[in-house]
């Protein structure tokens, strides 16, 4: 009995050998059907497209199950991206230049050129750039804030120093609402989404940031969001990286579509009102990217030498060249 226990027990070696094997094994759902691990927060506007791929299958139509794993900030999505335990996160290409300067061979694939609003107070007499000196204004996203940056660049070129004639107070969007409804502040710089809830509430907008993006010389309308993840994990798995972007591009076409969609939406959503409702459909809708083409990748670096002048190393990092090899399928490459 003793002899016939050890031939059933496995060597050390052959154990560390199984291990390794199953740790170098690729995410699966099924013996056949790979799985895809998308890092996403747990109220963002990204669960929309995702809950849209799962009900409707589209993930299985393309050969493999979507797993969500809800998270509840930005920085605990990028660490599980990092760390391994993610395949997939949605973030902007500046982090992605960013990572990759630092060693961290990232690539985006665009999810939304939609990135933000000027939104002034009720009854606000500001009308332009110009008229934003001396007042008070808030700003989602920090001081490495996308839409900040941009803010300042264009307010430079208009002869404005926003850093220094205004005063500002940095914060998560809905405390900057807050303050916005209460009066505490004249104007904030927020996310499209946060934006759409008070146009529907009919709340002034200053400008947007595609639009500012234009005043500073960008031509095309330039996806800032995308699905990001490791090059290496894309070129070992290209098939589950084309099957991403199919399904989030038939997922997108879905919604175009079909407004059962958005009902079935709606409870996620959590918008109060019909004007609510309507104002996120659109905005997401507009949203939407078309493949990724050589001329954006070109505004892309130009976008980045604008926002390292304004930002610097202090606020962009140690990033000063921009990297094109971070976009994925660049004019239809898959």
């Amino acid at each position: 009995m003793q002899t016939a226990a050890k031939v059933l027990l496995p060597s050390r070696s052959l154990l560390m050998l199984v291990i390794a094997l199953w740790l170098s094994w690729p995410s699966t759902a099924t013996a056949d059907r790979a799985s895809i691990r998308v890092a996403a927060l747990k109220f963002g506007t990204l669960n929309w497209e995702l809950n849209t791929i799962k009900e409707q299958g589209l993930d299985q139509a393309q050969g493999f199950d979507l797993h969500v794993i809800p998270l509840a900030g930005l920085s605990a999505t990028r660490t599980a991206l990092l760390s391994g335990s993610a395949d997939v996160i949605v973030a902007d290409w500046i982090w992605v230049n960013r990572q990759r300067q630092q060693g961290q061979a990232l690539q985006f694939m665009p999810f939304s050129t939609a990135i933000g609003k000027v939104v002034l107070a009720r009854d606000s007499a500001i009308r332009s750039l110009e008229d934003l000196r001396g007042k008070r204004l808030g700003i989602a996203g920090g001081a490495a804030s996308k839409g900040w940056l941009l803010l300042q660049a264009r307010a430079q070129q208009l002869g404005v120093d926003l850093k220094v004639e205004t005063e500002q107070q940095f914060g998560a969007p809905p405390l900057l609402n807050a303050a916005l409804e209460q009066g505490r502040i004249d104007a904030i710089v927020t996310f499209w989404h946060y934006a759409a809830r008070f146009e529907a509430k009919g709340y002034p907008i200053l400008t947007d940031l595609k639009s500012i993006s234009a005043e500073l010389g960008l031509r095309t309308d330039l996806p800032m969001l995308g699905f990001v993840f490791k090059q290496a994990w894309a070129e070992q798995y290209p098939q589950l990286v084309a099957g991403l972007h199919r399904a989030s591009t038939d997922a997108k076409t879905y919604l175009q579509q079909q407004q059962a969609g958005w009902r079935s939406l709606r409870p996620m959503m959590k918008a109060g009102d019909d004007q609510v409702f309507e104002q996120l459909r659109l905005g997401y809708l507009a949203g939407i990217p078309g493949p990724i083409k050589t001329e954006q990748v070109d505004d892309a670096a130009r976008m980045f030498a604008l926002l390292y002048q304004v930002g610097g190393e202090r606020l962009m990092g140690r990033a000063e060249h921009f990297d094109r090899a971070g976009f994925w399928g660049v004019d239809g490459d898959r």
